[in-house]
């Protein structure tokens, strides 16, 4: 089943619903009804009266069930809810609700589903993480391409002012001229946080990062010395943005004791997402057009 197919087909059965529950989606025989995902809408907006029932997010939160779905179902036939670790947990997460009064509340009832399928996918990546552990020499080797990607390369602090076509050509007029950054982000951004915030974040963004995730911006920044600004502007949509090197420096790679701990992480992450990737696979998925 194609990714693009199943999110198109997911928010045709969306759009078209009725005033009765019906199965939106079919996962291994497991049925998805529209009444899990309305009460689901339900809790989100009670914690957060501000988010707004859309298409856009009773997908997400039918993507987000079938993937709970999968694993669930992975999990139980491997019997990891049956074990001590998991009863425990969830009886000392049961009374804890009760303490608080949590269990009280209408949405409950569906929060509680909600973290039990979590607590049992919890449970299935420990158990992948035991099935397929992590060991030193594959943080080695993965630390070891790690430093060899940023090794004797740079990284921009980069300043940004995102303006309509007419004012963003002002504005490389004004740079031009010398005038201050933040005086010519003031005139001309139409960004109130980055105006409130200087224009320029503290944080310094590799140009190796830039040239992978985005190559235009990579191009029109890489040769840029420090207090330079593109001279064309960028363009996304309706806006347009004009970039400005605040700084720029050597990348720093942190020793190999610093980063082990976070590589070895983000290692086991990768084998829990590569499990689920493949249960997801292997899925019997059927949306109800």
């Amino acid at each position: 089943m194609k990714k693009t197919y199943f999110a198109s087909a997911l928010m045709l059965a969306l759009t078209t619903g009725t005033l009765f529950a019906q199965t939106l989606v079919t996962v291994n025989g497991q049925a998805i009804d529209s009444s899990v995902i309305d009460d689901q809408v339900a809790s989100v907006r009670a914690s957060n009266p501000n988010v707004q029932d859309t298409p856009e997010l009773r997908q997400m939160l039918t993507e987000r069930q079938v993937i709970s779905t999968v694993v669930t179902q992975e999990a139980k036939k491997l019997k990891l809810d049956q074990s001590a670790e998991f009863k425990t947990a969830l009886e000392q997460a049961r009374a804890d609700a009760a303490k608080q009064g949590a269990d009280k509340k209408a949405t409950f009832k569906t929060e509680w589903a909600v973290f039990e399928n979590d607590l049992l996918g919890q449970a299935f990546a420990a158990h992948i993480v035991r099935q397929y552990p992590v060991q030193e020499k594959d943080v080695k080797a993965a630390y070891n391409d790690f430093s060899n990607f940023y090794k004797g390369t740079q990284e921009v602090q980069l300043g940004e002012i995102v303006t309509d076509s007419s004012n963003a050509q002002k504005a490389i007029a004004d740079l031009d001229a010398k005038k201050s950054f933040v005086s010519v982000l003031n005139q001309y951004s139409i960004d109130e946080a980055a105006k409130k915030a200087g224009g320029i974040p503290k944080a310094y963004v590799p140009l190796k990062d830039l040239q992978e995730s985005a190559p235009p911006l990579y191009a029109a920044v890489k040769d840029l010395k420090k207090g330079a600004h593109t001279k064309t502007p960028l363009q996304n949509g309706n806006l347009y943005a004009v970039f400005y090197v605040n700084d720029r420096r050597n990348v720093t790679v942190p020793s190999y004791e610093i980063a082990k701990n976070e590589i070895g992480s983000d290692l086991q992450a990768a084998r829990v997402d590569a499990a689920i990737q493949s249960l997801l696979k292997k899925a019997s998925i059927k949306v109800n057009k």
